[in-house]
Parts: structure tokens; sequence; C-alpha cells
């Protein structure tokens, strides 16, 4: 058996467990040192060494062969055009490999060539020290993943037909255990992205923007471990006046002018309609249009980074800050799926930033509007007592006058107006007594009694108007806790309103009942009804119909809003139906005792 025979067999042999272990193997390192190792071996070249591609760089993986060679190339980084453009393209193609005649290869190739020390013959298949051999690694579907370069070939000698076969059979084998690791990495990048996504939304719920941003940070650097997150949110809200920063696995500081010039650029990119990330690259020399480029590069080489990601914290168009990722020049480019999920990343931060800023206003407004509430009450309060004791001195005056006989029809107005006057007045301050107050005085009370009463002051009322008041009430008592003064209010401003605005010839039935754990006094007229757009502010206080004909009758538009206030300090609600020019139905439920 010949020299090349016992390689022969010791390849193919080596070929089938290197098969088995492209299959199985999870470490990629481990295999790639098995592949050239056996092309060593197995084949019996003297150097076999695959590189991976990292971007558009071709990095030494793995070396088979002398340690002295090992310790020279591993980890060697070659631009792939170098060996794709100006080799490749000088080749002979042996197949999927590539062989390059020592006599093509001009000084600027020969450069940082690694010369194997063997001695030119005039052999015609002898092998040269600068004669190269190549095998680019592609995955099933086309895409480079690296390239193989063999040297030292048996005995000295161009590699024959056979040896080129079994050769391939191995680069094969290198382009897919090349291609199941990039599949793994991509799964498992995709999956470490995808979680990292998933802790940012989490944080959708933070009251605090600091702390969230120290976790956002976190989150993105463990799932892109190679260089430094920096993220920073600019202080544009009048609760919110301060720049936020945060970064992993430290924290970087950025200069005033720095900050400025990046929200200028992404800003303008926003309205542009552009809120991908931006890349950017000393290696390459890649810089976007930025106005901030200079201070970015100076930025870049005072940390020892070359490359980055720029992405906007943005919500649409409106950029609140953003998010920076640098890289060293050993580390790789950015791909495809990290671009994307620093995009996402940059979105998510910016709903997150806006959400903090708007609960951050809104507790804002809510105790300003408090304040504004209670000065409300204080004022009304105040107004209220200071009118309330010339009021009763009219209205006693006017009594005097008329008692001695005196009858002038102004007498009459100024008692008229002075009463009604009074009315708004007390109105004014039982609404600021109900805003304050905070406590009932609770007894057991009887609904239908309640009404009853309520209906003896109004039935005279009801007949002098020309209007039918009926008073329906249950067999038995309608018992309910309720304060003994509040109470009777809402149901006499109820009853009192149907009487007020139905005109002569109507009816209004004030009904009792007990349904549903409730007790009910539901007060039907045939009245001026309300419209929809009333119905929304009904409630409300000093609110009065756009109806003209009601505008006509007197009111303070208080009446129901403290009628509301105090059912529902009771535990109860009102609620109406009406329909305009038909009347209306108001249901007062507090629950039963």
């Amino acid at each position: 058996m010949t020299r090349f025979d016992t390689f022969n067999a010791d390849g193919v042999r080596r070929l089938y467990e290197i098969i088995r272990r492209v299959s199985s193997s999870t470490d990629l390192s481990e295999v790639l040192e098995e592949i050239a190792q056996g092309v060593v071996e197995g084949l019996g070249f003297g150097v076999a060494a695959i590189s991976r591609l990292e971007g558009d760089t071709f990095v030494m993986a793995a070396v088979g062969g002398d340690d002295e060679v090992r310790d020279q190339i591993l980890g060697r980084r070659t631009p792939a055009e170098q060996i794709i453009k100006r080799e490749f393209s000088i080749a002979d193609h042996w197949g999927i490999l590539r062989f390059v005649p020592h006599e093509r290869l001009g000084p600027e190739q020969i450069e940082g060539l690694w010369v194997p020390e063997i001695e030119v013959t005039d052999d015609p298949d002898a092998w040269h020290p600068l004669d190269t051999l190549y095998a680019p690694l592609y995955s099933s579907t086309g895409a480079l993943l690296g390239n193989m370069a063999v040297d030292l070939p048996p005995d000295n000698k161009i590699p024959n037909q056979q040896q080129r076969e079994i050769l391939e059979m191995f680069v094969v084998q290198a382009g897919l255990a090349l291609e199941n690791a990039q599949r793994r990495q991509q799964l498992s990048r995709q999956v470490q992205l995808g979680e990292a996504l998933k802790q940012l939304a989490l944080l959708s719920g933070s009251t605090e923007i600091d702390p969230a941003l120290e976790k956002a940070a976190d989150a993105i650097h463990g799932a892109m471990p190679l260089g430094q997150v920096s993220l920073r949110v600019f202080g544009d809200n009048v609760d919110d006046p301060v720049d936020h920063s945060a970064g992993a696995p430290a924290p970087v500081g950025a200069s005033d002018h720095v900050v400025r010039s990046l929200r200028a650029d992404l800003v303008r990119h926003a309205e542009a309609g552009h809120q991908r990330p931006l890349t950017f690259s000393l290696r390459d020399d890649d810089f976007p249009a930025l106005t901030s480029e200079a201070s970015l590069r100076e930025r870049l080489v005072a940390g020892g980074w070359t490359h980055g990601l720029l992405a906007p914290m943005n919500v649409d168009r409106d950029v609140l800050g953003y998010l920076v990722v640098l890289r060293e020049d050993s580390h790789p480019d950015f791909d495809a799926d990290e671009v994307d999920a620093v995009h996402e990343a940059g979105r998510e931060l910016g709903r997150l930033v806006r959400d903090v800023r708007l609960r951050r206003t809104e507790r804002r407004l809510l105790v300003e509007l408090r304040e504004l509430d209670r000065y409300k009450g204080e004022l009304i309060a105040t107004i209220s007592h200071e009118l309330k004791t010339p009021l009763t001195s009219i209205i006693g005056h006017t009594e005097l006058l008329e008692e001695a006989g005196v009858q002038p029809a102004s007498v009459g107005a100024i008692g008229r107006n002075a009463a009604r006057l009074d009315r708004l007045v007390t109105n004014l301050l039982n609404y600021s007594r109900i805003q304050g107050r905070r406590e009932l005085e609770r007894v057991r009370l009887d609904l239908a009694e309640l009404c009853r009463s309520s209906a003896e002051m109004l039935r005279i009322q009801a007949e002098n108007a020309g209007i039918t008041f009926t008073l329906d009430l249950p067999d038995r008592p309608v018992w309910v806790n309720a304060d003994a003064e509040e109470l009777p209010r809402v149901v006499d401003n109820l009853s009192s309103n149907a009487v007020k605005y139905t005109p002569r010839g109507g009816t209004v039935v004030v009904e009792v009942r007990a349904a549903g754990g409730h007790g009910e006094v539901a007060v039907r007229d045939t009245g001026l009804g309300i419209s929809t757009q009333d119905q929304v502010h009904l409630f409300s206080a000093f609110h009065r119909s756009t109806n003209p004909e009601a505008l006509t009758i007197p009111g303070t538009g208080l009446g129901l809003a403290i009628a509301r206030t105090i059912a529902e300090m009771h535990g109860g609600t009102i609620e109406v139906t009406s329909e305009l020019g038909t009347g209306s139905t108001f249901v007062l439920r507090v629950p039963l005792a």
C-alpha cells in the first residue's frame, strides 16, 4: 500500500467521524479544529486553516498542523474582499476549490501570506511555497460563511484529482458545521433578544424613569454582551426637566455638545420619516450624514470603540431620547436580528418614557385639581356667608314694610328677588358643606314616610300650578340607614324639579319601592324633558339646560349636583332617563337597611 493510499484510507475514516460530529456537536470550535486536523492527519496536508466570515472580514478560527503556524495565524483577520475579489478572481476553479499558482500573485497579494520553508524545484507538479489552495465555505442556500486554506500537500506535490475530491468532502463538512453553528447561534441570539424585549415590556408599569432605564440597559446588554449599551432620555417635560441616563456594563457619560448634536440629528431623521437605527463604523469609515459626526468620531476614538448602532427612543415622530450600542474592533458587526431588536427596544423605551411622564403629569394635575376644588369650596362658603347676613336683613325689612301696609310694587319685587338670592346662597352653602363632609349621621329611615312628608309640602305648589301630583307608596315600610337631614334633601330636590319643569296640565308621580336589595324612589313627570346633550353634564355643579324654555325658569344649577353627592355618600346612585318634550324619570337608589 502506497503512502497516498494510507492517507486516503485515513482521510475517509476521519471524514466519517467528522460527519457524525457535525450533525450532533454544539461546539463549533471543536468541530472546526477536528476538520482542520482531519485534513492534516487524514489527507496528509501540512497545514489546514479555517476562517469564519464575520461581517466583511475572514477571522481565522481553527488551524491544523504545526503549533508554530497555529500561533502565527490563529485569530488573524483578513478583509474578505482581498481574498474573494483579488485572489479568487485569478484562481483556477477545481470544483469548489480555488487554486492560485504562485506566478499569478502580485506583491500586494504576497504581503501578509504565511510562506512555508520548502525547496523550489523545476518539477511542474511540485508545490511552490507561494502556491495557494482555497475552498470557500458555503451554506446550503449558497451564502458565503467562511474559507478554508491548505498548504504543504502530500509529498509537496500539487494535489491530484482524487485528493481534491476527498478534500472537497472535508470542505462541505466544514460549510455544514458553520451553517449549523450559525443557525444555532442565530436561534439562541433571537431567544436572548426576545427575552430582553420581553423584560423591557414588563417595565411598562414603571413610575420612575431612572430605575427603569437601569434595568433596560442591563437587559439589552445581557442579550448583546459584546459592547457598551448607553441610554439617554431628554428632559423635555415640565414635570421632568432633567436628562436621565444609564448604561451597561457601566454608565458612560457624554458631553452636552454630543447629546445636543445627536438629538438634533435624530429629530431631523424622524421628521423625514426615518426611524430605523443608524449604523456607523470607523473600521470602514462608514458614517451616515450626521451633524454630530465629528463629535461621535471623537467619542469613539476616546472610548476605544470602532462601530455602533444609534436608535431613537421615539413615539411616532416624537424623539424622547436615544439608545446607543458600541463595539470594539475585535467585536463582530451588528447582524439584522440585533438591528431589529435595537429598533424595537427604542420604540418600547419611548412608550415607557411617555407613559411614566403621563402618569407623573396626571399626579400633578390631580394635586392641582384637589387644591382648586378646596379653594373653590372655601371661596363659595366665604362668599355665601358674607351674602347671607345682608340678605336676611333685606328680607326682614321687606316683611316689616309689608306688615306696615306699605304697598308699592317695588316692595314685592324686592321681597321676591331677595328670596331668590337667599335660595341661591342656601344652595351654595349646602354644596360647600357637602363637598367637605366625609361622615353621615345614619339612622333607620322609612323611605315611604320620607316621601309622604316631602309630598305634603309640594302638593299645594303642584295644585296651584295646575299639575296632578300622585304619591304611590308600598304597603310596607322601606327601611334604609340614612342621614335624616341629608337624604330628604335629595327627595325634595327631585320632586320639586319635576313640579317646576312640568307645564300646566301635566302629571308628576313619586313612587317608592324595594328592589334588588335597594330602596328606590322613582320620580316621573310629563314635563319639558332633557336633551341627550344636556344629560351628559346634568349632575355637574352650576350646569343649566341649553333648552331656552327651561332657562326661563329660575334655578342655580346646584340642586342635582348636591343630590348626587348625597346619594353617593349613602352608597347609592341617581339615574335619569329622559326625552326632550316628553318628560323625565329620576330614580334614587340606596341600600336597604
